[in-house]
């Protein structure tokens, strides 16, 4: 069994992160894996002054403490409300890094290294001192040849080597606690921690991120009101951005945006409405819509920058949203349940019963309240905890999908307190239901059916060959797999014993077994007597289980 020890290999590191967990009062989990090891800080820190704070404020506090590759794991984990809590992914969702920007010498090594050329001949100018500095890298302001402004996104060097070496003691402390703690296990951490490993991962290319933009920039080149910034490939690479600088400020201002002639009411349904263009008809979206991202022109354009996060909605899970609405819009539970659990991951030891009465409550609610009044946070959060109290975890798109509607909610009505996304998410909802009862849609899913039977056939008997086989050789196993039978199997048991008890003593009583007093056997009567107790007891058990209140 590993002990943490084993993983010391990642020297001072292991230790500073393991030291802040337990001062910021993690201790209890850690302890599960090893007491003795943890013991050494326990003694050591003063973690009593922290207990006032709430959960997800120790979490984000030691996020911001450890540096740059847990502010982007709080940030990323702060999109999985169903995994850590709504409470706490609000409070991760606050996780805005500033970090202390390189000095220009830095920053020209990393440019002229990755473009191959000197700083001279790739721009006109580049500003020294950069336009702000966040976690991955920093953003200068430059010129091109020829006039251009632009602003150039360059990685802090040695980010990915630190990336790594965290990412081994965060993997390492997860397969840990998967094995010690069984609570969390249903939570699939080694997982959610590969997950989070592959999104940070992807943040740190910067091509995947240009070729976002460029992806975003065709769709909607024919928006007037959309301004998404041109990439430049020449000076971009793995580690380099250099894209079109837009005009403008954040949407976040609101009285700027009155003292300038903007309609902010406008503004809140037109942003809302290129985020969810973006989710239902390009099944792709920008996953950060907070307002510092979200830029109002001179012209009165929305202009939309860092694209470093984005969200995908292949086609299985679009498909698994449109049952789910359409089990909702019928008030059909059966199809509901099932929509629900097609879309998340649902544990062995899941109660449907309980998961059933759970999701009726949860549409009664949503049913009888007028759309206006509904707000898309309290309604997605209710979700997501609902599921977490099954240990359900939805796909990342999907839970990534979630924090980007309750984002979007929160700026629109920072523009518009009447703003209701419930309302403008109808006619996309509608609009998806119309399409999946359309002929052409009915047509393809039933090719896709023929297909599916097609292959099925093609390889039925191949399967079959093989099972004969392997039951011609002895190969064949099968495995029984019972669940809560442990209950009904002993009262088998005691039934059989308790009538075995019975039949013997009837039989010592009938041939008058030694020893006899007053004419009376002794162990027959003995035996008797015994069988009949047990066997009242056991009836009562049964009787009493079967009358009592039903189980939660």
């Amino acid at each position: 069994m590993p002990s943490l020890p084993q993983f010391r290999r990642s020297g001072t590191r292991f230790v500073e992160i393991v030291a802040t967990l337990v001062r910021y009062g993690f201790a209890d989990e850690l302890e599960r894996i090893e007491p003795e090891f943890v013991k050494r800080w326990l003694r050591h820190e003063d973690v009593a002054r922290l207990a006032s704070l709430s959960v997800g404020e120790r979490i984000r506090l030691a996020c911001e403490e450890l540096g740059p590759t847990f502010i982007k794991v709080g940030q990323i984990l702060s999109t999985r409300p169903d995994v850590v809590s709504p409470e706490v992914a609000a409070e991760l969702a606050r996780l805005r890094s500033g970090t202390p920007p390189d000095g220009f010498e830095q920053v020209r090594a990393v440019v002229e290294s990755e473009l191959g050329a000197p700083m001279g001949e790739l721009f006109e100018s580049f500003e020294e001192e950069p336009l702000a500095s966040a976690s991955i890298g920093q953003v200068h302001v430059a010129r091109l040849h020829g006039g251009q402004e632009v602003v150039v996104k360059v990685q802090h060097p040695g980010i990915e080597a630190q990336v790594e070496t965290d990412f081994n003691v965060i993997t390492s402390l997860a397969k840990l606690l998967d094995q010690h703690n069984k609570d969390l296990r249903s939570y699939q951490v080694v997982v959610i921690a590969e997950e989070v490993r592959k999104a940070l991962l992807n943040e740190l290319d910067f091509r995947r991120e240009r070729r976002s933009l460029e992806r975003f920039r065709r769709s909607f080149v024919d928006d007037p009101m959309v301004h998404i910034p041109a990439a430049f490939p020449e000076q971009s690479s793995h580690r380099v951005l250099t894209m079109e600088r837009l005009e403008g400020y954040s949407i976040a201002e609101r009285q700027r945006l009155i003292a300038d002639g903007h309609d902010c009411s406008y503004l809140a349904a037109e942003g809302a409405r290129v985020f969810l263009d973006m989710v239902f008809l390009e099944g792709a979206f920008h996953a950060d819509p907070h307002p510092g991202n979200i830029l109002v022109g001179p012209d009165g354009r929305i202009g939309l920058v860092d694209f470093g996060m984005v969200g995908f909605l292949e086609s299985g899970l679009r498909d698994h949203l449109i049952d789910l609405l359409i089990a909702f819009v019928r008030d059909d539970q059966d199809e509901l349940e099932r929509a629900v659990t097609e879309l998340a991951s649902v544990p062995a030891s899941v109660d449907r019963g309980r998961l059933r009465r759970d999701l009726a409550e949860f549409q009664s609610e949503i049913s009888g309240t007028p759309l206006e009044e509904l707000s898309a946070d309290s309604v997605l959060n209710d979700f997501t905890a609902m599921l977490r109290r099954h240990r359900m975890l939805l796909p990342p798109s999907i839970s990534m999908l979630i924090k980007v509607l309750v984002m979007l909610e929160g700026t629109a009505r920072g523009l518009d307190r009447r703003v209701s996304l419930m309302e403008l998410l109808q006619p996309y909802c509608e609009d998806m239901v119309r399409r999946r009862a359309s002929p052409r849609a009915r047509a393809r899913r039933a090719v896709e059916a023929t297909r599916g039977w097609m292959r099925l056939g093609e390889r039925l008997p191949r399967i079959l060959d093989n099972a004969t086989r392997k039951l011609e050789r002895g190969q064949m196993r099968v495995d029984l797999v019972h669940s809560g039978l442990e209950a009904t199997v002993n009262r088998l048991i005691s039934g059989i014993l308790c009538a075995a008890m019975l039949l013997g003593g009837c039989i010592l009583w009938a041939l008058k077994a030694p020893p006899i007093v007053f004419g009376i056997p002794v162990m027959g009567v003995l035996a008797t007597g015994l069988a009949l107790m047990h066997g009242l007891r056991l009836l009562t058990q049964i009787r009493s289980r079967n009358t009592g209140p039903p189980k939660a």
